[in-house]
């Protein structure tokens, strides 16, 4: 494998998670209700580790989904479905990028290390994910097995493709508890659709995002986990 397609799979592999520690209490069983207050999972590659701050809020316009990573800021606006309408992501003296779909146009404003984004690409009809915490959750409410989607890579500003399938249920250890989950695993379409998979775990009680699993590089490469840190209720 050359040069190129090994960076390529490690842009693939950092773009496709999304991260939430809870402080207060989560919704009840599959009540639709949002979770109220702070969340924060930890991301752990090896012996280095960070974590990022998750909270989500009902407005009359739809569910705003707020992220905070270090300076890097992340705002959603979604449906109930899960589908995103608008996404903004900024981080001070670098980035401020807008992106708002209209119809099966999703149109790119803003800066980029500087330099203007102006772009439009074209979608069909396929629903736009972009805070895959939220977004994956909703898929598993619904009756299909498995789903296509667009998102936008972060670190490239650019649109992709990718499958996620629901891959069953596993009970795994959070802190000294045993939680029931399902697994969503999710690839890119196309030739690197069996080169790099994530794998996404859902309490199976209220589909909220428990833990994220997967490697960023070439076989071979330290995992990457991002999961919830504090004590489920």
């Amino acid at each position: 494998m050359n040069r190129r397609y090994r960076q390529i799979l490690r842009v693939i592999g950092h773009c496709f998670f999304f991260f939430i520690l809870v402080q207060q209490p989560l919704a009840g069983p599959l009540d639709n209700r949002l979770p109220e207050g702070i969340f924060v999972y930890r991301e752990r590659t090896g012996d280095q580790a960070a974590l990022f701050e998750w909270r989500a809020e009902e407005r009359q316009e739809g569910i705003v989904i707020w992220g905070l990573e270090k300076d890097k800021t992340f705002f959603n606006l979604c449906g109930p479905d899960g589908a995103t309408r608008k996404w903004r992501y900024s981080e001070p003296g670098k980035h401020d990028i807008t992106a708002q779909r209209i119809g099966n146009s999703l149109a790119i404003r803003g800066t980029r290390y500087g330099k203007e984004i102006t772009k439009t690409v074209t979608l069909d009809d396929r629903p736009w994910y972009q805070p895959l915490s939220f977004s994956l959750g909703k898929f598993l409410s619904s009756a299909e097995a498995q789903t296509s989607f667009w998102t936008i890579r972060a670190v490239k500003i650019d649109v992709v493709a990718l499958t996620a399938e629901k891959v069953g249920e596993e009970t795994i250890l959070f802190e000294t508890a045993e939680v029931d989950a399902d697994k969503v695993e999710i690839r890119a379409e196309g030739f690197f659709a069996k080169m790099w998979h994530g794998t996404y775990w859902y309490r199976k009680s209220d589909n909220f995002f428990l833990r994220y699993e997967s490697v960023h590089g070439l076989p071979g490469s330290e995992m990457t986990t991002v999961e919830l840190v504090s004590t489920l209720p």
